[in-house]
């Protein structure tokens, strides 16, 4: 038997952890398919004259996205701040690596399925009723009704251009990541205490970006995003200076995929040096 993933025992703990949490998880998108229902109705209310349209929609999916997916990642091991049930839980009979794939079976995979599929239970009838009581109001009152609105494909943009909508995708996994890491790390007020850290290093980078690195760069500036660095010269104009194409698509390529399964290898051995 490996003691690193042996697939039977990791079945038996899957089994184990579903029927210890199924109420809780249960319970859980059952409360955010009640606040989707709320915030629908409160749009109705307030703007009661215009439809559901598809960029509410995509708002709506997303912010609820981010805020209640990063605040579950942050209980994920939230068994490890109180000492019995921490002890407990780093006794049980299994190996690190596999309650880490537990975790993010559930915590992020299928988290980002069922949330998806109860937005869009909710989406769907809730976009219906408004446009019904638009064209009730519009017949009532012998106006021209709005134009009914379609269910919006949360996955794909309706603009010109790249689809924008993979990135937010992209930068959802990665900040569930970084919750999910604080989980393990922080003691206490996971969520808020992970929420700080994130912002201050974030301004940090930010900082030594423009203040520390453009002290040492010449007059100008980056596009295509980070990859080129365009120099304005007031004699020869501006002059491009970029990377070869196949270390700026490499770059790119490990920035958008590559930081949310860094972090998980980072939780993986915060979770494996875990006292308590």
């Amino acid at each position: 038997m490996n003691s690193v993933f042996y697939l039977k025992r990791w079945s038996l703990y899957i089994s184990k952890h579903w029927n210890e949490n199924k109420k809780k998880y249960l319970l859980s998108l059952g409360a955010i398919g009640g606040l989707l229902i709320l915030w629908y109705s409160f749009l109705m209310m307030v703007n009661g004259d215009h439809p559901i349209s598809g960029e509410i929609q995509v708002i709506t999916y997303y912010v609820g996205l981010f805020l209640t997916g990063c605040l579950y990642a942050s209980l994920i091991f939230s068994d490890l701040s109180d000492g019995p049930k921490g002890i407990q839980y780093l006794l049980l009979p299994a190996s690190i690596l596999e309650k880490l794939l537990t975790a993010l079976l559930f915590g992020v995979i299928l988290y980002f399925i069922c949330y998806t599929v109860i937005y869009y239970v909710v989406d769907f009838p809730m976009v219906q009723l408004s446009n019904s009581i638009l064209k009730t109001v519009a017949e009532q009152e012998n106006k021209t009704p709005y134009p009914a609105e379609k269910v919006a494909n949360v996955f794909v943009s309706w603009k010109d251009g790249d689809n924008i909508f993979i990135y937010f995708l992209l930068a959802y996994f990665a900040a569930q990541s970084i919750f999910l890491l604080g989980s393990v790390y922080f003691v206490r007020f996971q969520y808020i205490k992970t929420l700080v850290s994130g912002l201050v290093v974030f301004l940090i980078l930010v900082f030594f970006v423009h203040k520390v690195l453009g002290l040492f760069m010449p007059q100008g500036g980056f596009f295509q995003p980070f990859t080129a660095y365009r120099v304005f010269d007031e004699t020869k104009g501006s002059l491009s200076i970029k990377l070869p194409e196949w270390l700026s698509s490499m770059l790119i390529f490990l920035i958008k995929y590559s930081l949310a399964p860094y972090l998980w290898v980072v939780t993986y051995f915060r979770l494996k040096e875990k006292e308590v």
